[in-house]
């Protein structure tokens, strides 16, 4: 289960975020129309990037469809009504429910309205002022009663409530909040609220009778150790919380434990002016509402894929022609010095190389500031027991579990290896060709299937695969593959393969039914505009495409949109 506003995304305590922002509802005019805001407060993103936002001194519920440029009003009321939508100051999508779920601040209220139907609603709460508000994953509301500094739970069918946070009038102790605004509640029930005229964000365990101030809570001020006014919060899976300093005009992070926090968002290059709700969507990117500037501005992850470049490469850059030996070069061989016919690789961030040794059976792991190489997988000759691999073509080294996930294809399978100490591995996919595979953001993993001319995703934990590129049998048209051998990743799930027989690199846009090519597919040769057997493939942040031109003992370099 992934929490309400959460990200499915894994993200590193180092993490970046863009810092201009791309505006995704309404415009920096305030308005009517169906492309504009009044006001905004609470938001929610849904798995497929469609925002939900309390457009509040419109007094209406609007949804922004993913790359729409104008929105759609999802709460109709009648003119003549006595009692309309007011000031709505947060919203859910209660999906099994099919509904809305929204603050209506001005009228004291919870409403549920129909996602088939906006004339649809009903009342779930009354008397309250609720102004924000969540939900778990058995569907018991959270709701923040801002004029009772409290948070309650309302399990379903429970019209009375348990206060699971404050309570204990206004004030500064850790068993009370003063104008709490927005909650974030984890996967241990575990409640976070914006206490927003104390300034600080207060966690509250599950059954707790007092918080921890887990950000803030120094007085109002815009130092990094202080908060002033925050609003909207979401907290990751490591329990990094990320917070609206609505009064500075920032978006901050604070490390699980941490004395102060820092600036992810902020500045005047962000230019943010009164950043208040706040969520993620599944890929980590943060969506913020700015009160001042009447939109919706989308903050985009900065995720490195995996084999890809940090840092920005021109067009024009040169390589030196004679490369240094940093594994192996000592002949063919088992020794710990030797490989034999080695195939896929992967290198860390610390720049150590870990070699699918292929016909050693065993994984090579090489630190290159250490000058140490070592045996980190297999290594018990070619086999199929547990602790052997056969025929390895490809590893990646899963950062977030410190295992190495390996394509051991002759026995067909995809096996998981502790990195550290690992004596012998867990299958997680069996019956595959895998020749190569990688790995997105949230913990996909995508597998190249060469029997199958495929490529495909699974999901974490799922068995099932879903085809990503192929699967049409081989062949040369444009929705199939020919012994494909390698795959790379980009930030928008787009996936490229080395369509070794056909002699060209393919990209397949996420959801599409066929491919483009953007390198060789001119035949086998040594033409610029050809290629001979490709098999490694690795993508910059411009689209430029870099192979291993095997039949031609070359490297190419296929800029963006180019012949050759």
């Amino acid at each position: 289960w992934t929490p309400f506003r959460a990200t499915a995304t894994d993200i590193p305590e180092n993490a970046l975020w863009e810092q201009h922002g791309t505006i995704v509802a309404g415009e920096y005019i305030s308005g009517r129309a169906m492309n504009q805001l009044n006001r905004p407060l609470g938001l929610f993103v849904d798995g497929e990037r469609t925002i939900f936002v309390a457009d509040n001194w419109n007094h209406r519920i609007m949804e922004w469809k993913s790359n729409a440029q104008e929105g759609k009003m999802v709460t109709t009321l009648n003119e003549n009504e006595s009692n309309p939508l007011g000031g709505p100051s947060d919203v859910i999508l209660h999906k099994e429910a099919d509904s809305l779920i929204t603050c209506d601040y001005v009228n004291r209220k919870v409403v549920r309205w129909s996602s088939q139907n906006a004339t649809s609603r009903t009342t779930i709460l009354s008397n309250i002022h609720c102004y924000g508000l969540t939900m778990d994953e058995v569907g018991s509301l959270y709701v923040v009663n801002n004029e009772k500094h409290s948070v309650t739970r309302y399990r379903r069918e429970d019209y009375e409530g348990t206060i699971v946070a404050g309570g204990n009038g206004q004030g500064d102790h850790l068993n009370q909040l003063n104008k709490p605004r927005y909650i974030f509640v984890d996967r241990d029930h575990s409640v976070y609220v914006s206490d927003n005229s104390n300034h600080r964000v207060v966690k509250w365990l599950e059954g707790a009778r007092e918080g921890i101030i887990v950000a803030g809570g120094q007085g109002k001020g815009n130092s990094l150790h202080q908060l002033s006014n925050p609003n909207g919060i979401v907290v990751d899976q490591i329990g990094t919380i990320y917070v609206c300093d609505e009064g500075n005009n920032r978006i901050m992070v604070w490390v699980k434990g941490a004395k102060e926090g820092n600036t992810i968002i902020g500045g005047e290059q962000a230019g943010l002016h009164v950043p208040h709700g706040l969520s993620f969507d599944r890929h980590g990117n943060l969506y913020v509402t700015e009160y001042g500037n009447h939109c919706v501005r989308r903050f985009s992850y900065i995720y490195t894929p995996l084999r890809d470049s940090a840092i920005d490469i021109p067009k024009n850059t040169a390589w030196k022609q004679i490369g240094i030996i940093v594994a192996g070069g000592h002949g063919i061989g088992s020794k710990i010095n030797q490989f034999h016919h080695p195939t896929g690789l992967f290198v860390d961030n610390e720049q150590t190389v870990y070699v699918a040794d292929t016909w050693n059976g065993r994984i090579m792991q090489s630190k290159s500031r250490a000058n140490v190489t070592k045996i980190v997988a297999g290594g018990n000759g070619n086999g199929y027991e547990a602790n052997q691999l056969y025929a390895p073509s490809d590893v990646i080294l899963d950062t977030r579990t410190h295992t190495l996930i390996i394509a051991d294809l002759a026995n067909r399978r995809v096996v998981r290896w502790p990195l550290e100490n690992g004596t012998s591995g867990d299958t997680v996919i069996s019956d595959i060709a895998c020749s190569a595979l990688t790995m997105d953001e949230n913990g996909f993993l995508y597998t190249v299937d060469s029997e199958k001319h495929a490529a495909r995703r699974y999901q974490r934990g799922l068995p099932v695969s879903t085809i990503v590129a192929g699967g049409n049998g081989r062949g040369d048209r444009l929705n199939q593959l020919s012994d494909p051998q390698s795959i790379f990743l980009d930030r928008d799930h787009t996936v490229y393969v080395s369509d070794n027989s056909n002699h060209r690199v393919m990209k397949w846009l996420e959801g599409a039914r066929e491919g483009i090519i953007v390198a060789g597919g001119q035949g086998k040769g040594n033409g610029l505009q050809q290629l001979s057997n490709p098999n490694g493939i690795v993508v910059d942040q411009i689209g430029t495409v870099y192979i291993c031109d095997s039949g031609n003992n070359r490297v190419m370099a296929w800029v963006k949109g180019a012949s050759q």
